[in-house]
């Protein structure tokens, strides 16, 4: 269950916690973390209204996925110092399908994501509608946290 363990990351609270958990499971057999980013493209089509000035969406995509790899970059050398092996992606889709074929692709063996993410719009929701879709149907085993 812990050689190839895929965390999905939003970057929201809720990601927060896996890293931690991750980094105090160090010690307990991990094999590698595969820490990926999805860029929704749900969002993604509507970014040339947002961003006209920037020549369209290619261009705010770009600069997105900059940003983002910087900032897994910085998660992936706390989670080493922790003693984890951590590789980065970041791939475009939607976030559910696009978890479940990364995950069969690469022959992941367990995933670890948080039970929501940044969609806060239900106050005191317990899981969110991504999480609960992996949770479902993924054929490997889902830890959320």
């Amino acid at each position: 269950m812990l050689k190839r363990i895929l965390f999905p990351n939003d970057f929201s609270e809720a990601s927060v916690r896996v890293k931690d958990k991750l980094k105090k499971m160090s010690d307990c057999g991990i094999g590698k973390v595969v820490m990926i980013h999805i860029m929704d493209e749900r969002k993604l089509a509507f970014s040339e209204y947002i961003d006209s000035f920037s020549f369209g969406s290619f261009k705010l995509e770009k600069t997105l996925k900059i940003k983002f790899q910087m900032k897994l970059d910085e998660w992936k050398i706390e989670m080493e110092k922790a003693g984890l092996k951590v590789t980065t992606d970041i791939v475009t889709g939607t976030p559910f399908t696009t978890i479940l074929d990364y995950a069969k692709e690469k022959n992941m063996t367990s995933i670890f994501l948080g039970h929501k993410g940044h969609d806060k719009k239900i106050d005191g929701i317990m899981l969110g509608s991504t999480a609960e879709k992996i949770a479902r149907k993924s054929d490997i085993t889902v830890v959320l946290i």
